[in-house]
């Protein structure tokens, strides 16, 4: 595996996503950046007019490419070809409905992209970045998993937000995304690059650059892989059986897969749990949500998905 020069590929998955995906890719154009980037538009046989003028509108920037996709693969497959033809040694996968935050206020520190490569490149400790995601569109407001994950709360099934950055490399070794998982796939696949990291013995800090410097759009213009109805056990036990060695290190627990896939199931938080480790990072940023949350707290989702 070459070594890629220092930089970062934005991946930005697509299918149908019509104005939503011009949206995203000008908000990545719009990041102000010390290093060199890249954003690669992975079309996944659009075939709707609003998509396709976008797709065609996002070509005219200079530091845009688009991969197009032989038919309609899924995001995984998506995400798997952008990987592919990344230029750049980091990374930063983008849903097509969401942006990053563009705003004076929000990115006078350095923008987010930039800040996480830059830390990356000089901290091989830390497996990848996260940030806060602000929801806008039907519901607005931070998401409820807007506080500093770490590996014991990842492998317990806490927040994996999309939006991480990370290495290219450890991605690959990992084997990428994996097209079985069909729904948790961010978590699954922040687990494959923690365990990848832990078998060659290599530490698994995460870093969180609060922000809100992601976006995240609620909306219902078309569903989210979130949405989707996939029975949560059984995801969670191909993701447990892909990496055994690594759930039974991390949770201290010589059992099987189907044991441990239940423990880890049953360690996921609640929205009350999810408030709690809000409010002992930042107590008036959890109230702050609790009031703005009052309608949805009661059950893990409502009907435009909250998360």
């Amino acid at each position: 595996m070459s070594e890629k020069p220092l930089g970062l590929s934005v991946i930005v998955p697509c299918y149908n996503s019509g104005r939503f995906l011009l949206e995203a890719v000008e908000s990545v154009v719009r990041q102000p950046m010390s290093v060199p980037y890249e954003v690669i538009v992975v079309d996944d046989g659009s075939d709707e007019r609003e998509t396709l003028a976008s797709i065609d509108a996002c070509r005219e920037f200079s530091n845009v490419r688009v991969v197009t996709l032989d038919g309609n693969h899924g995001v995984q497959a998506a995400r798997n070809a952008g990987l592919d033809n990344a230029r750049y040694a980091y990374v930063l996968p983008l849903d097509s409905d969401d942006r990053l935050a563009t705003d004076p206020g929000v990115v006078a520190g350095g923008s987010y992209p930039d800040r996480a490569v830059r830390l990356l490149s000089t901290a091989p400790h830390v497996a990848f970045v996260h940030t806060y995601s602000q929801m806008f569109g039907e519901f607005s407001g931070l998401t409820i998993s807007a506080y500093p994950c770490h590996e014991q709360l990842m492998i317990r099934k806490h927040h994996a937000p999309t939006s991480i950055v990370y290495r290219r490399a450890d991605a690959l070794t990992a084997g990428g995304y994996d097209p079985q998982i069909r729904k948790w796939q961010d978590w699954a696949f922040a687990i494959g690059i923690l365990a990848t990291r832990h078998r060659r013995g290599t530490p698994n800090d995460i870093v969180c650059i609060p922000g809100p410097l992601h976006e995240y759009r609620v909306h219902t213009r078309f569903a989210r892989l979130s949405a989707a109805h996939v029975e949560e056990l059984a995801s969670v036990r191909l993701v447990v059986e892909k990496n055994l060695d690594y759930f039974q290190a991390g949770l201290d627990e010589d059992r099987p897969a189907a044991e441990l896939a239940a423990l880890v199931c049953a360690s996921k938080p609640d929205r009350l749990t999810d408030l709690l480790h809000m409010a002992a990072v930042d107590l008036d940023q959890a109230l702050m949500v609790a009031r703005g949350r009052a309608a949805t707290m009661s059950s893990p989702t409502d009907v435009l998905g909250i998360p």
